[in-house]
């Protein structure tokens, strides 16, 4: 009868332990956070003395003691501590960390001495023991205990080699740090991603890449059957865009593991994503002519030759007509080679835009597009694609209902998908091309809410121009802007700048104002007159810049700055304006990577 009454005493008296426990920790905290460190040490004596094993009540107790200068009873905590944790490699560590805070320099040196001296074999201890060393900032005492550590488990150089790497990365000893983290890669190949991502942390400039590259090529050498050390030389090469060099390494491995091509091909597609056309041709040239026509990375050769080729007149602007010819020669004899099959189709696309936007042959061009979309097997959101181009290749040609048709057929054959929101969205801007300002914006309105915010966005902004200028019913205006809008579009730049003039003339301080000012910009930007398309721009903001194209205005000048006149140091002001007057902008997240890039926040360059 009595074992019920006596268990709820128990734990009553528990309770109320517990309680006073919690009672006096809080206390301690409180004088700790006011600096009442000898109130502080007395409650965490009594919280440590009956735990014994508290982590915290530890620590504030000896940092407490250090405030106090008490450096005996810091002493003779941490040695009882020793006695009652043996096996924990803290305490010991700790011990000489009081006697060096006590000014006892040289004890502290003998008693750390002998706690690597006295290691134990197991990893894991020798880990918390250089944890230990690292926690009261000892990094080369830490550094020391995984050399003595590796020495007695056998002196395998890929134990200990990453921890090793990060301390020596913390002391910006580069050549160490290269050399552990390259260590860890002798045993585990699968750790070269983790490695290759520490490396870019600390690899900060052309001294270090240099390090890091001799040590490479050393242990490509001294281990010649370990492949791995010439995968990072291939890394490091492509982070610094040398893809020649890269180029050797590739082929010696693909050759070894006869790859027939593979690893090329995808150094080819980096070199081609970096900008380096001429290594990317020669890339795909040499799987092409090495390897022949009957390997399986052929195509992809021969495919990324004519793109890499392709991207080098395109994206430099630097062509003459005599470039454009070869170019077209190029595609006509990849597609005699392969036919006009599903799988060329993306060089067909590309042939059919050379004649049209090149060499103003419209006829052959649309021609091929049609062809293209007639395909067999032709993937349907490639197809919609190219109905979306050809329409508007008509509008360019001014044959606005053919584009108009080609636009409605993707819209209803892709209803909830981006490529007809899409669709739909260029269908209602050939509406406000045309004068049709009700259509177009009862179109647009649906758009305000597609998945795609780019589309989303555009339909705001054509929506708001629409609405801001047909509110008192005279539309005149907008019409002649929206006819020099269409004449922009199909590049009729002289027909564009007689319309705006007509506005600025007929109806001066008209909401439009902002409006011409942008299109006059972007007129001047296709004409490459970069000086006086930042005039423009620079007028926008000034008159106009808490306006909706605000934001784009702003935009547009920072990049041609950084981009066409080169003024880096520019642009970087204008994209920080731009961070602090609209930080809810659609273009928020490129201008903060361009201006990352322009602070210098790559670190391999």
């Amino acid at each position: 009868m009595l074992k019920q009454p006596i268990i709820l005493l128990y734990f009553w008296c528990l309770g109320l332990s517990v309680f006073a426990q919690q009672k006096d920790e809080q206390l301690a905290a409180q004088y700790f956070g006011n600096n009442e460190f000898d109130k502080a040490a007395d409650l965490y004596e009594k919280l440590l003395n009956k735990t014994g094993q508290s982590g915290y009540y530890y620590e504030n107790l000896l940092l407490c003691y250090f405030k106090l200068n008490r450096f005996d009873d810091a002493e003779k905590m941490v040695k009882k501590q020793v006695r009652r944790n043996e096996d924990n490699a803290y305490y010991p560590v700790d011990l000489g960390y009081v006697y060096k805070k006590a000014g006892r320099a040289e004890k502290a040196k003998k008693e750390w001495d002998e706690v690597i001296s006295k290691l134990k074999p197991g990893e894991m201890y020798i880990t918390e023991t250089a944890n230990a060393f690292q926690k009261r900032g000892e990094t080369d005492l830490a550094i020391g205990t995984y050399l003595r550590g590796r020495k007695i488990n056998g002196n395998s150089i890929s134990l200990f080699a990453i921890p090793l790497a990060q301390l020596y990365g913390e002391k910006k000893e580069t050549r160490m740090m290269c050399e552990e983290y390259l260590n860890a890669l002798q045993n585990n190949p699968s750790l070269i991603e983790d490695v290759e991502g520490y490396l870019q942390l600390f690899i900060e400039n052309n001294a270090d890449y240099q390090i890091l590259k001799t040590s490479l090529i050393k242990k490509s050498k001294d281990f010649p059957g370990n492949e791995v050390y010439n995968e990072m030389l291939i890394w490091l090469y492509v982070q610094r865009k040398d893809f020649d060099n890269a180029f050797i390494h590739a082929k010696a491995i693909d050759k070894r593991y006869k790859e027939e091509g593979r690893r090329l091909i995808d150094l080819g597609y980096l070199a081609c994503a970096n900008e380096k056309f001429d290594a990317a041709a020669f890339i795909f040239a040499y799987v092409a002519t090495a390897f022949g026509n009957t390997k399986p990375y052929y195509l992809n050769a021969r495919t990324g030759m004519l793109d890499a080729k392709n991207k080098k007149v395109f994206f430099t602007g630097n062509y003459s007509a005599e470039d454009i010819k070869i170019l077209e020669t190029d595609y006509l004899n990849y597609i005699q080679e392969f036919g006009k099959t599903y799988f060329t189709a993306s060089a067909m696309r590309e042939l059919a835009r050379l004649r049209i936007y090149h060499l103003k042959n419209f006829e052959t061009g649309i021609a091929l597009f049609n062809e293209i979309i007639e395909l067999p097997r032709l993937d349907n959101k490639f197809k919609a694609e190219c109905k979306l181009e050809l329409g508007d290749i008509y509008v360019l040609k001014g044959e606005e209902w053919e584009g108009m048709l080609l636009y409605g057929q993707v819209d209803k054959d892709f209803l909830e998908d981006p490529l007809g929101q899409e669709a739909k969205f260029r269908n209602a801007r050939l509406s406000y091309y045309l004068g049709e300002f009700e259509w177009a914006r009862a179109q647009l309105d649906v758009l305000k809410t597609a998945t795609t915010q780019l589309i989303a966005n555009n339909a705001l902004e054509l929506s708001l121009l629409i609405q801001d200028n047909t509110i008192d019913s005279i539309e005149d205006p907008l019409e002649l802007f929206a006819r020099a809008d269409l004449y922009y579009f199909q590049n009729q730049t002289a027909a564009a700048l007689m319309l705006l003039d007509s506005i600025d003339l007929l109806f001066p301080r008209h909401a439009l104002a902002d409006d011409v000012l942008f299109k006059r910009s972007e007129i001047c930007i296709k004409q490459r007159n970069y000086s006086k398309a930042t005039g423009y721009l620079e007028q926008l903001l000034k008159e106009h810049g808490s306006g909706i194209l605000g934001d784009n205005a702003l935009y547009t000048l920072a990049y041609i700055t950084e981009v066409n006149l080169a003024d880096r140091e520019q642009a970087k002001k204008l994209y920080e304006q731009f961070m602090n007057t609209f930080p809810g902008s659609f273009f928020i997240t490129e201008v903060r990577k361009r201006y990352r890039a322009l602070r210098g926040d790559n670190l391999i360059e």
